[in-house]
């Protein structure tokens, strides 16, 4: 059986284009470290070469790669060229208030329907965050002036 994967996500998919729904790390005892990646139960059942890529227990196909394999150690070396260190030092930046927008504004967490509610909630989260930003900015300006407008009247 020919199984092959899009680089862009961290899905598989097998000859008859069933793809994979979830994957899940594993340790062994013997110090292999692997991605078991699984295929969806319903079309497993009916395909044609079940007989050839399917043991009877398991009832679905189980993917299981590597983390020494090539298909790992290409993403590892593309991630020691200077144009990716680049842009996750630029995600880097964001991340913490991507972080913040989620754990203290709500956004885990979907309000209305449909990509459009969703939308309106991250746009009114990101002006909520930067008007709050904005605030510390000023407050802690004035207080640094009036601070040094004290200073100097008592002297």
């Amino acid at each position: 059986m020919r199984v092959c994967s899009n680089k862009n996500s961290d899905e598989w998919f097998c000859s008859q284009g069933n793809k994979t729904i979830r994957k899940r790390y594993v340790k062994r005892k013997d110090g292999r470290e692997l991605y078991m990646y699984y295929f969806e139960k319903a079309k497993c059942k009916n395909c044609p070469n079940r007989e050839g890529c399917i043991a009877e227990k398991t009832k679905a196909k189980v993917l299981g790669i590597g983390i020494n394999t090539t298909e790992f150690y290409k993403y590892s070396q593309e991630q020691k060229e200077p144009e990716f260190k680049e842009k996750y030092k630029n995600r880097s930046c964001q991340e913490w208030k991507n972080g913040e927008m989620k754990n203290f504004h709500g956004l885990d967490r979907a309000r209305g329907y449909g990509l459009r509610g969703m939308s309106t909630q991250a746009k009114l989260t990101a002006i909520a965050v930067n008007l709050k930003r904005i605030a510390g900015i000023l407050s802690s300006k004035l207080d640094s002036f009036l601070f040094f407008f004290r200073f100097k009247l008592v002297f």
